[in-house]
């Protein structure tokens, strides 16, 4: 309980998601480092501003422990980053929030395959029904849908999941205790009593400023092993999403839309920026099949027919369509070793392109950041390239992003 204490006030002093909060956090280890000090050892350490120093008097131990008390009354957990249950993939993601609130359970989320869907809330009736169509068969395959409870494609995203008893995580831009927009709150008590969860890194009583939403973004796609945007203008919340998502290393996906409607212009933006194209739900699963393991059900009764099941594991396994196979089948043959592709580099090719198609050439898929890692070339050289060979055939995209030469086993 001590350490909630320490995670609380330091989220109170510094914030949500800030860069100054995470390198004092990343100097001094643990947050408890900084409230032990005396202040006017704080004071001469330079480190801090004294607006700082201010909110780091005014975070005391009393209104901590006020936060954990109405936690306790509300029914709802607080996780930090020192719990078993705070999420790992959270955990890994820059400024990752010190307290999380949560309504319900976040248990097993770790082992699930999670895809945040995120748009527009003036959304039209075609991403309305992208985002229901995408969100019900995702979940209808077991993986967990996040999302930010907002108007529009958020709220058409969760009733989705729900309808298809699937399961689906809410993050809001206000404390627990508050429900915005107000006309979801029988949402909110639903996706909790449905198994899943709604979370926030804002304390009780925070209320839904407009400033909180930005900030919110990242938590949305930091749960998330990838993010669909299904429509958004240029400068909406969607596209601050699919920045966190690019930085925290997680797969972005766009639905293509109208040319001609600004509802769309941000997803088809993306499409520019290397995100991938979704035409059904295959689009998204196929990146994902090394999480995904099909179990079938034994041959139900006549009169009695039941739906297959499905379960992720972060694990090699095979796809989820291996396995529909009927019984008595052969085995599906062993993953072989990548194959040294040969091939003569095109004259035509840039310097940069050579060398990432002969360090291409050895079989091994590499994502964008070891290509760069390896080349020495900076992302935005690595992307340019990646970007004009895929084109001329030259290179071909495997499931989580990995790239391979054309042709490479």
């Amino acid at each position: 309980m001590e350490n909630k204490l320490w995670w609380i006030r330091y989220q109170l002093a510094f914030g949500y998601g800030t860069t100054k909060g995470h390198k004092i956090l990343s100097e001094a280890g643990h947050p408890a480092t900084v409230f032990q000090q005396p202040a006017a050892k704080l004071a001469r350490s330079g480190a801090f501003t004294q607006n700082e120093l201010r909110r780091i008097r005014e975070a005391t131990e009393e209104k901590a422990w006020e936060i954990l008390r109405f936690c306790d009354d509300y029914g709802c957990e607080v996780l930090t980053p020192e719990d078993p249950g705070y999420p790992q993939r959270l955990r890994e993601i820059y400024g990752y929030p010190a307290a999380l609130y949560v309504l319900g359970s976040l248990e097993g989320l770790d082992d699930c395959l999670a895809i945040g869907m995120v748009g527009t809330r003036a959304s039209t009736g075609y991403g309305d029904r992208a985002a229901r169509t995408i969100a019900r068969e995702l979940a209808e395959k077991g993986a967990v849908i996040v999302s930010g409870m907002a108007r529009g494609i958020d709220t058409a995203s969760h009733v989705a999941a729900l309808q298809a008893a699937g399961r689906t995580i809410a993050v809001m831009g206000c404390g627990i205790d508050q429900v915005y927009p107000p006309e979801n709150a029988h949402l909110k008590m639903e996706i909790v009593r449905c198994g899943g969860a709604v979370v926030t890194e804002f304390p009780p009583g925070s209320q839904p400023l407009p400033r909180h939403f930005p900030i919110r973004n990242r938590v949305i796609s930091g749960l998330s092993n990838g993010i669909v945007v299904v429509e958004g203008g240029r400068r909406s919340g969607s596209l601050i999403t699919a920045n966190h998502a690019f930085a925290q290393n997680r797969d972005v996906f766009a639905v293509p839309g109208s040319i001609f409607s600004d509802a769309c212009a941000g997803s088809n933006f993306l499409l520019r920026q290397h995100a991938k194209a979704v035409d059904s739900v295959e689009s998204i699963l196929e990146e994902y099949q090394h999480l995904i393991q099909w179990e079938p059900v034994e041959a139900p009764e006549k009169n009695n027919l039941q739906a297959p099941s499905f379960s992720f594991e972060e694990s090699g396994k095979n796809g989820y369509n291996v396995g529909q196979q009927p019984q008595g089948a052969a085995e599906a043959p062993q993953k072989e070793e990548p194959v040294a592709v040969q091939q003569p580099l095109p004259a035509y090719l840039s310097g940069n392109q050579q060398q990432i198609h002969s360090l291409l050439s050895d079989g091994q898929l590499r994502t964008t950041d070891a290509i760069a890692s390896e080349s020495g070339l900076s992302i935005p050289a690595v992307l340019s390239a990646l970007t004009q060979m895929e084109l001329l055939g030259l290179v071909e995209i495997r499931p989580g992003r990995r790239f391979t030469v054309a042709g490479a086993k």
